[in-house]
């Protein structure tokens, strides 16, 4: 698994030329001084690997710079050198204090501190659920240390919420992600005002705690799992002007390429490279270098139709098997067929989560989301068949998805203002040529006939390289269903052959090994064919 964990946030290749107002922004959780085989913490470094990054920094022109400098050149106070990075810790742990601390004092470094304040100034026993684990109460900072902290002269404190790095229940299931990130499942879903109350007084009460250790009220907040609109939106209120991402994942392509991110572009808002599985310089220098548009997509369609159920517990079933088979699988992306047509004419009639006008067949779209994501390590997009602009809303605002694919032609949506980072695409049938220009997706999806073969792949292919740059967006889907094993693989070959860069099928059905699951390992894996550039 890579090593360093990528925000997957704005569009600039990370090997073209860095504008003069851009800046790096790298992240680090917990530093030690060993970290043992099995560590199930995989957000910690060593102390040695975080002072060889530094050093790596230092001797290849990188120039930290304070979260005040950022601030001032969103603003046309000042312009940022040539190569900026700024500096993040976050999580509250206290080897911010013991660790880090001595090593930008070394280096003459600033950074930018998040406090999750929650965990601030804890006795021992007091301990904190992090995932699986319990952490002692003492390895988060006192109050004390982070007076300490800002006594050195290094430290800007953001915060991270009061407990808004403490996951929540978000389906009926009981799945735990990010408290910023969906809706609070009680009962039922919070309402949106509920959404909003929580998540301003949890800031504010944050802000508050911040101030009366340090006399400062902090300007910039580090979102714990991610943010979005309506998040950013009551920050700004609070004066926190600037709003730092979550991570995305590395070695899974998206089409939205980063690394760098504007300081001139989305109010508010940075990308993050973060820290994880102790990476050393090297790893660091990889992912500054490299440009993730070259990485392939590889997806899977599946419909959660083939999933659901006679009863919650075949269901609970078969969602098992579906996450065991994709994980088998190792793709880098799964669209997941959001709606559902219950009546056979055609046309979405049900959907799987909660929308606004739109009966719901079962609530299952964030709960099988979530485990995809955390179990087979992939990004997850909704598939809609169709929808409107209610309906995507809903679903960009209240799921934890990675992307919307629209295929039912739905029109005049705009996820990305819920989201900002979301990335949406549009599903071409079979025949269809994708359009030249800017279409205002991130890329779009071209259906392959179901009697495809390798001429038909080459013109397809052919025709959307005729426009500049489109085969950077353009995904093509083979059809499995009308597709055996070996033809699957070949016709996957052949896009990538042909020029294509990426590729996914549909449809995969667990429950009756379809397609076989060696060749579809062999055709889809991101893991495997083609390899993965490094």
């Amino acid at each position: 698994m890579r090593s360093v964990v990528l925000s997957l946030a704005l569009f600039v290749s990370a090997l073209l030329p860095r504008p003069a107002q851009a800046v790096v922004v790298l992240g680090w959780q917990d530093v030690r001084d060993r970290i043992a085989d099995g560590e199930p913490d995989t957000g910690a470094i060593t102390s040695r690997n975080l002072a060889m990054q530094l050093d790596w920094l230092r001797s290849h022109g990188y120039v930290p710079v304070t979260a005040q400098a950022v601030r001032d050149a969103r603003a046309g106070r000042g312009a940022l050198p040539s190569k900026a990075v700024l500096l993040t810790f976050d999580g509250g742990y206290r080897s911010t204090y013991t660790q880090a601390l001595p090593l930008l004092r070394a280096f003459g470094y600033p950074a930018l501190v998040a406090l999750p304040t929650e965990r601030i100034g804890r006795a021992p026993a007091d301990a904190v659920r992090i995932g699986s684990r319990a952490v002692p109460g003492d390895a988060f900072l006192s109050w004390n240390d982070v007076k300490a902290l800002q006594a050195s002269g290094l430290v800007e404190f953001a915060t991270q919420g009061h407990a808004l790095a403490t996951a929540v229940p978000v389906d009926p299931q009981g799945d735990l992600l990010p408290a910023v990130r969906a809706r609070r499942w009680a009962g039922g879903y919070e309402t949106d005002t509920a959404y909003r109350e929580r998540l301003r007084s949890d800031l504010a009460t944050s802000i508050d705690a911040i101030q009366r250790a340090t006399g400062q009220r902090p300007q910039a907040v580090v979102w714990p799992g991610g943010g979005n609109a309506t998040a950013r939106s009551l920050a700004a209120s609070l004066g926190l002007t600037l709003a730092i991402d979550a991570d995305g994942r590395s070695g899974t392509a998206d089409l939205r390429h980063a690394g760098v991110a504007r300081v001139d572009g989305e109010p508010t808002r940075l990308a993050r490279l973060v820290m994880h599985e102790n990476p050393g310089s090297g790893d660091i220098a990889y992912e500054l270098r490299r440009d993730i548009g070259l990485d392939g997509l590889r997806a899977v369609r599946v419909a959660l139709d083939d999933v659901v159920g006679a009863d919650a517990a075949t269901t609970a079933r078969n969602v098992d098997a579906m996450v065991e088979r994709i994980r088998s699988i190792k793709p880098s992306h799964v669209f997941l067929q959001a709606t559902s047509d219950t009546n056979g004419d055609g046309r979405a009639d049900a959907s799987y989560f909660p929308a606004p006008g739109v009966a719901m067949r079962d609530d299952l779209l964030t709960h099988v989301a979530a485990r995809l994501a955390a179990r087979a390590d992939v990004r997850v997009f909704a598939w809609l068949s169709a929808g409107d602009a209610a309906m995507v809303d809903a679903l960009a605002a209240g799921t934890p998805i990675d992307g919307v694919v629209l295929a039912g032609g739905a029109t005049g949506v705009s996820p990305t203002r819920w989201r900002p980072g979301l990335v949406v695409a549009q599903a071409l049938q079979p025949g269809a040529v994708p359009p030249a220009g800017d279409t205002g997706f991130d890329f779009t999806a071209v259906m392959l006939p179901a009697d495809a073969r390798a001429a038909t792949v080459d013109r397809i292919v052919a025709d959307a390289a005729a426009t500049p740059r489109a085969l950077e967006r353009t995904v093509f889907v083979i059809d499995a269903t009308a597709a055996d094993g070996d033809t699957l693989e070949a016709l996957s070959r052949r896009v990538i052959a042909s020029g294509g860069r990426h590729v996914a099928y549909f449809q995969d059905i667990a429950l009756k090994d379809q397609p076989p699951l060696d060749p579809a390992r062999a055709a889809i894996s991101a893991r495997a064919f083609p390899y993965l550039e490094r």
